[in-house]
């Protein structure tokens, strides 16, 4: 619809002949005529005079009208030329705040299906150490491993000795173990009240946790939903 069509359009809805709609915004009838006719464009006064006769706002006036099609003709009116500039920032804020909600969820996608498949934030390896026992301040760490490289087993007095640690050795031994889901190396000490105690590495093992799926599925559908985003942006832009 073309700008004097719908000061017709308007006019006819109100009610008022031409005669009648001149008479009240103060211009007359044949340059309403002209103005309807789109054979002439009002000045910004004339306007104002127009809206105020039919009781209409700016924006009411030009909702119906084709903004882009007949822009060069409305930018000739100061105030459609300062709505439609309003609208227009308004548009590209909008679109500008559309595109980053939906790079947002893109990152924030990215980040949890990394996360979850990486497995670093949730980990689902479990290590577990073995310590053979107790072990006093003063001795080395693999005397459970180490003492029979430690004594003299030559003689008959070697040979008692070796029976009596083996025998101090197997009773003081208790086998303990610690599950971790820190890699901590090969082995490793531990410092107690009594003594300390030496783990080494027995063995690996994968527990599955939920929450990393969680986060992979969550991911997807935060990518999802950005490209979608992305893909509406351009198609909305167009209309």
């Amino acid at each position: 619809m073309t700008l004097g069509k719908q000061i017709k359009h308007f006019r006819n809805e109100r009610g008022f002949s031409q005669p009648e709609l001149a008479e009240l915004a103060g211009i007359e009838q044949s340059y309403l005529s002209k103005l309807e006719n789109d054979k002439s464009v009002p000045s910004n006064d004339i306007f104002r005079q127009l809206l105020s006769a039919l009781s209409l706002t700016t924006q009411e006036f030009i909702e119906a009208l084709d903004t882009d099609k007949h822009k060069q003709q409305l930018k000739l009116i100061p105030d459609i030329e300062l709505l439609l500039a309003q609208k227009s920032k308004l548009k590209i804020q909008n679109i500008r705040r559309y595109l980053y909600i939906s790079s947002l969820l893109l990152i924030i996608g990215v980040t949890l299906f990394y996360t979850g498949s990486s497995k670093q934030l949730f980990n689902e390896s479990r290590f577990q150490y073995q310590s053979h026992g107790l072990v006093m301040i003063d001795e080395p760490d693999d005397i459970f491993s180490s003492w029979r490289h430690r004594i003299d087993t030559d003689g008959e007095a070697g040979r008692a000795l070796m029976k009596e640690i083996r025998l101090e050795m197997e009773n003081r031994r208790d086998n303990s173990f610690l599950l971790t889901t820190e890699n901590r190396g090969p082995e490793f000490t531990v410092i107690l009240e009594k003594g300390k105690r030496h783990y080494f590495f027995d063995k690996q093992e994968q527990l599955p946790r939920p929450v990393n799926a969680w986060l992979q599925i969550f991911g997807v559908l935060l990518v999802t939903s950005g490209l979608i985003g992305f893909v509406l942006e351009k198609r909305l832009n167009k209309l």
